[in-house]
């Protein structure tokens, strides 16, 4: 018998333990950084215990609004979110890219909202088309357009990373949620060769993917950033450096307190601390999925379990890029990572989650 008020102890404990630990390798890892930039050296440390503020403000706010406050705004929420997606390309770059859109006090990925739109999306349609989902025109196409309406937008900004991870979400979602398995590897077999095209487009792209199979005929190019994670994970062994004594950070591995955090974390605290972190993420994984099988509505079952399953996904990927199992996609371990999009998107996420078991109490 699964006692719900644990699981939501449970969940609420783990993502502290995961935000901790991210602000302990957050100012580990970013405080050289900052003192390069000429800034204090807890600069980083402190703008991302911002963002677990706001991120806390978030999981409330989300903790507080009924989940059929999201079936009823279903497509609005999806147009607004369009129009961001929009919105982007009218902003300045940086680094060949436009991802983010630029207000007066603050700056967002709208490709952060969008996860949560499809996930949403899918789950109000999957619900609402129940009966309809094995007929290819009439329930699973129409699904697959807007979801691939919002995907395309993001891989031409450029984001690949995201673009793959709503991928597999929405797969998994349309898996779960019913559709008929010759429909979803139909739409498979058109979108891989898609994604590989706009993969293979861009020349750094391309030199990315060729470089991720063998780093070392560009090491001091392209593939640079993936020797220096696998020299950073194998400098670790089997129970690291120490808290505070990676070498990797010191320049060496480019973005080490965002997409490589978990480098470091491998480097100081061995194979060890690196599998425990990983386990915990599994374990939230295992909870939230708990939080979603609970209900016996599909909406909200699918909603919840879109969430975690998406939350799961983006960590898998985040740990295997560093180990050098993936192509570098740019992609940050939830809670852990510095990114303030990022962190308090997730963290609604999660109030999302918090919310349904308490739905699922009064059911």
């Amino acid at each position: 018998m699964i006692n719900i008020k644990d699981i939501r102890f449970q969940i609420l404990s783990i993502c502290a333990l995961l935000i901790m630990i991210g602000l302990i390798f957050i100012y580990n890892t970013s405080a050289p950084q900052a003192i390069r930039l000429e800034r204090h050296e807890l600069y980083f440390f402190i703008k991302q215990f911002i963002h677990v503020i706001i991120g806390f403000i978030a999981l409330m706010a989300a903790y507080k609004i009924p989940l059929n406050f999201y079936r009823k705004f279903v497509m609005p929420i999806f147009f607004v979110t369009l129009i961001l997606l929009i919105v982007v390309f009218f902003m300045p770059g940086a680094n060949g890219a436009k991802r983010w859109i630029y207000l007066p006090f603050v700056t967002f990925q709208p490709s952060e909202i969008a996860k949560f739109t499809v996930v949403l999306y899918l789950a109000h349609y999957l619900d609402k088309k129940n009966d309809k989902m094995w007929d290819f025109m009439t329930g699973f196409l129409p699904a697959t357009l807007l979801v691939g309406i919002l995907a395309a937008l993001i891989i031409v900004e450029p984001d690949f990373g995201t673009t793959t991870l709503i991928v597999i979400v929405a797969f998994t979602m349309f898996i779960v949620g019913g559709a008929r398995l010759t429909h979803i590897f139909g739409i498979v077999g058109i979108v891989i060769p898609i994604l590989v095209a706009a993969l293979l487009a861009g020349e750094y792209r391309k030199a990315r993917l060729l470089n991720f199979l063998d780093p070392w005929q560009d090491q001091y190019g392209v593939g640079y950033q993936l020797i220096q994670s696998l020299a950073s994970v194998g400098s670790g062994g089997l129970f690291g450096r120490g808290l505070g004594n990676s070498t990797q950070k010191l320049f060496f591995l480019p973005e080490a307190h965002t997409d490589f955090i978990y480098a470091i974390i491998a480097e100081e605290t061995g194979l060890i601390g690196a599998s425990i972190v990983f386990l915990i993420i599994v374990f939230l994984f295992r909870k939230n999925l708990q939080a979603a099988f609970i209900h016996e509505d599909k909406f909200k079952r699918l909603l919840v379990f879109g969430l975690s399953f998406l939350i799961f996904v983006q960590s898998f990927v985040h740990v295997f890029v560093v180990i050098g199992l993936l192509p570098t996609k740019g992609l940050t371990l939830p809670f852990v990572s510095y990114g303030g999009s990022a962190l308090v998107v997730t963290m609604f996420f999660i109030g999302v989650i918090l919310r349904s078991i308490d739905e699922a109490e009064v059911q």
